[in-house]
């Protein structure tokens, strides 16, 4: 009886492990893309301090403790990621824009690509929040603060 749930037990890591890697596969995927429009980075900001909260369908890609981040002409783009052993394993793309057939076109398997519901550059406590979808059984409500963003950085967050 204990080989069955040790069995069980090494299959569920199994899972999540091939899960984990096939999310980190398709980001690792997509920041290539952001070659092509490297004319477009105005700023990049790597390893900067964030919290997630969602809520609705609950989409786990959106859970993250960090995030990389690309400051465009007319796009704001979060690349969630947590790190293991100094290793870091993407979560999810989230792209803030107006132009959302252009984005949509190059990052055709990131996690969001929206205009947000909310974006706070000057909040009390100098985080940045932002929110975007809204919460349902079909579809995920997230809210981002992104933490220690200087003043020149918060001007770049153009949409």
């Amino acid at each position: 009886m204990s080989y069955i749930g040790i069995f069980v037990f090494i299959i569920f890591f199994i899972l999540i492990y091939l899960d984990r890697s096939y999310s980190h596969k398709i980001v690792r995927k997509e920041l290539h893309k952001l070659i092509d429009i490297k004319n477009k980075i105005c700023l990049e900001k790597f390893n900067v301090k964030c919290s997630t909260f969602t809520s609705g369908r609950k989409n786990l890609g959106f859970h993250y403790q960090e995030a990389d981040l690309y400051f465009m002409e007319d796009a704001f783009i979060i690349i969630g990621f947590y790190t293991i052993f100094s290793k870091k394993i993407y979560r999810s793309i989230v792209i803030l824009t107006n132009e959302l057939e252009f984005y949509r076109s190059i990052f055709n398997k990131t996690d969001e690509v929206t205009i947000p519901n909310r974006l706070n550059t000057d909040s009390s406590n100098k985080d940045v929040h932002i929110e975007f979808g809204k919460s349902s059984f079909t579809s995920t409500h997230v809210s981002i603060r992104l933490m220690n963003l200087s003043d020149s950085e918060k001007k770049l967050i153009r949409l």
